[in-house]
């Protein structure tokens, strides 16, 4: 049986994005501290740029609390978890992919777990509003491939 051409497509787009996110989680991962101390860096100074701006007090401490609630969650502890949360992640995904590259239907289930991890883990690991924010950016994407793979799964042993 040959590999249908959207099958292959999602496959080769799932190669690349899962190839950067093990990149991307060694990466992070090794420079955890210093995306860290960064990051804390820009929110101070966006911070006191909203204060200079915004003139109405509610409002600037709502998005003093917003802004604090991220600060607080991204932590180095968190920043590595989060990696190799990431890294199992996209190594699930891949292993998937090339499963169902293969026609096999465990990649299809695999990838799903990947999806999985990747949308749980920052909610568990971040929490609040940071966690929310990261695991519903993640599952939008998600979602939507695990979809667009189920609609191959006819095509899968």
């Amino acid at each position: 049986m040959t590999r249908p051409t959207f099958l292959t497509v999602l496959c080769v787009l799932t190669f690349i994005g899962s190839g950067y996110g093990i990149f991307n989680a060694i990466t992070s991962y090794n420079n955890a501290e210093m995306a860290v101390g960064l990051t804390n860096d820009v929110m101070d100074e966006a911070m006191d740029e909203i204060e200079d701006e915004v003139g109405d007090e509610k409002e600037a401490a709502m998005v003093e609390k917003i802004m604090g609630a991220v600060t607080n969650g991204l932590t180095v502890e968190n920043v590595k978890n989060m990696s190799i949360a990431n890294g199992i992640a996209a190594i699930l995904t891949l292993i998937g992919a090339v499963l169902m590259w293969g026609l096999d239907k465990k990649g299809f289930w695999l990838y799903l777990l990947g999806t999985l991890v990747s949308i749980i883990a920052p909610i568990m690991i971040y929490k609040g509003i940071l966690g929310a924010m990261a695991g519903g950016g993640i599952a939008f994407i998600g979602i939507i491939f695990v979809v667009l793979y189920g609609l191959n799964l006819k095509h899968l042993k």
